[in-house]
């Protein structure tokens, strides 16, 4: 049974900020910055948080510059991620990602760093890893994140920071002693000597055509006097640059745009796992949304919606089908949603909506994963291009299921590129 904090939503969310006062010293470290800010990436799954550090990347019409991070080192245990990040050198520095359980590597090995970038493992702090939180052996991942930071502070060279993402369900995972996920990697890193805050932030105020949600954790090293990161800095980065956000300019968001000029010869554009006979019956008996091939040519022209179509936003779910096509587990859901808390499987969004969150699973049941008028999923170029990855961006895989993983896991690029750009000017603003 699926409880409603379980299925995905796409309502506008409050967006909590935190912040913790420490003590500053009072002497603030002088530092003369001319040279790109060093990056190590734990846990870099594919390279989307790793790409929008770097920047020099195309989305759509758009160019995202070069940033003044660079990758010195990257990490991850996944193969099928390494299988990705290594086919699309050219991103990141030419350089390559390091396979390896992070428990077996050498720390000493690790060069000097700037930023530490880590997207620690989600499962034992999202829905379907029922928030095991920091006791769980995956969750205890954090720790590897500390002790790296604390190398890199007996260095000569010492980090200025650290950028930490995870999923939405952290802020409900506790510790044994009831201290949340977040509040504790805050206490830990204060006691390093840095000043920590979080955000809950929702990628499409921020040019991503997904409604996906993500904490994100930053710290800067006390001694130098910056201060906690502010996060307005990213809406101005968003109005700087001109970005869609889901607000106040969102037409490129919306399903239609992200898919109506994805080019025929884009790395695995036709390419598309086949759902299982049992969750293609559902598809078919969902059906379509109305609006197809002839309205999504209309976002090519930038059509407003009102002129498209009076169904263009209206997309559909298993409650579109008609009752006597459900199996008896959905007929029992039918007949009782108050019980059920009347679940949204099978969401389909249409080509006037801004999609939900594609997961690693990739399963049509828990996630908008299925295209709005063909009854597959989405394809591979598809789904990159709802997570921001850029055209010429390479997605290699073994098996498919490993593609649609690694894209659902991934950072977008986009988002992370406003993160970087709203750091830099952040350091700026320090004099740093």
């Amino acid at each position: 049974m699926y409880t409603q904090n379980e299925l995905e939503t796409i309502s506008i969310v409050e967006e909590p900020q935190m912040f913790i006062d420490f003590n500053t010293y009072k002497r603030k470290t002088s530092v003369n910055r001319k040279e790109a800010l060093k990056i190590v990436s734990l846990f870099s799954g594919c390279g989307g948080l790793d790409l929008g550090f770097s920047g020099n990347f195309d989305f759509r019409d758009r160019h995202f510059d070069k940033t003044k991070f660079r990758i010195e080192y990257s990490n991850d245990i996944d193969p099928a991620a390494e299988y990705v990040y290594n086919a699309n050198t050219s991103f990141f520095n030419d350089h390559k990602l390091h396979r390896e359980d992070i428990k077996d590597v050498n720390f000493e090995d690790i060069p000097d760093f700037d930023f530490l970038l880590a997207g620690f493992p989600c499962q034992p702090f999202s829905n379907a890893g029922l928030r095991k939180g920091i006791n769980d052996e995956r969750g205890n991942l954090f720790e590897e994140c500390e002790r790296l930071l604390k190398v890199g502070l007996q260095r000569e060279n010492k980090p200025i920071g650290f950028v930490f993402e995870n999923v939405k369900g952290i802020l409900s995972s506790k510790m044994a002693d009831g201290t949340s996920i977040p509040d504790e990697i805050v206490k830990r890193t204060e006691k390093l000597g840095f000043k920590t805050c979080y955000k809950l932030l929702k990628t499409s105020n921020y040019g991503v055509p997904s409604n996906r949600q993500r904490l994100i954790i930053i710290g800067l090293r006390k001694d130098l006097d910056l201060g906690h990161f502010d996060f307005n800095l990213l809406e101005q980065i968003v109005m700087e640059y001109n970005l869609p956000n889901e607000v106040y300019n969102p037409y490129d968001l919306y399903l239609g745009s992200a898919l109506c000029d994805i080019p025929k010869s884009a790395p695995q554009a036709n390419d598309y796992w086949k759902y299982s006979p049992g969750g293609q019956y559902m598809v078919d008996k969902i059906g379509p949304c109305e609006d197809g091939k002839e309205a999504l040519t209309k976002f090519k022209k930038r059509t407003p919606l009102n002129q498209i179509s009076k169904t263009i936003s209206q997309g559909k779910s298993w409650k579109s089908m008609n009752p006597e096509d459900m199996s008896e587990r959905f007929r029992r859901i039918w007949d009782n949603p108050k019980k059920y808390h009347a679940p949204n499987f099978y969401r389909r969004f249409a080509l006037g909506e801004i999609n939900g969150t594609i997961t690693a699973s990739a399963q049509p049941e828990n996630c908008g994963i299925t295209h709005p008028f063909e009854n597959r999923r989405f394809t591979i170029r598809e789904i990159a291009r709802i997570q921001s990855f850029p055209d010429n961006f390479k997605f290699p895989y073994k098996t498919i299921a490993n593609a649609y993983k690694v894209i659902g896991n991934a950072v977008p690029p986009v988002f992370a590129w406003v993160i970087a750009k709203a750091l830099e000017k952040h350091l700026e603003n320090g004099k740093y």
